[in-house]
């Protein structure tokens, strides 16, 4: 045997093991199976009147019991348009700020939400839109509970 053909086939052997023995490093989950405890109101010029929800991200897509039995919407679909790391009191955290819409069977109305996530902390805003123009607008913020 050759030392060029020794070479070749230790290169071969070390690369079909390298192959098999490499994992794959799973992606990490990002906001999928988090529930966070709200408090969510309507924006108006009456007050503060905060009711209580739980958002849940699940497959791209946030459930909420308070969108269901008000508006019956039973999921919004969700993108991630930033995600980002932060070191807080030595502590890494995860900053995510999503972007949702969702359509509620009436024609030219739709739901859109912007919120941030930060840490165990989410806040932002839904706006029920017809068309361009702004029906209603909700706040709310809250922890995560899981």
């Amino acid at each position: 045997m050759t030392l060029l053909s020794v070479g070749m086939t230790a290169c071969f052997s070390l690369a079909l093991c390298t192959g098999i023995f490499a994992q794959k490093k799973k992606s990490e989950p990002k906001l999928d199976r988090r529930k966070y405890d709200i408090e969510i109101r309507e924006v108006t010029t009456e007050g503060k009147k905060y009711d209580k929800d739980v958002f849940e991200f699940s497959a791209k897509e946030i459930i909420s019991d308070y969108f269901e039995a008000k508006f019956k919407i039973q999921t919004m679909h969700y993108k991630i348009v930033k995600d980002s790391t932060y070191t807080e009191d030595g502590d890494e955290l995860k900053y995510w700020k999503i972007a949702a819409s969702e359509k509620n069977g009436k024609p030219e109305e739709e739901f859109r939400c912007e919120a941030v996530v930060a840490g165990k902390e989410i806040s932002g805003k839904i706006r029920l839109m017809k068309g361009e123009a702004v029906k209603k607008t909700y706040e709310f913020e809250g922890t995560q509970n899981n």
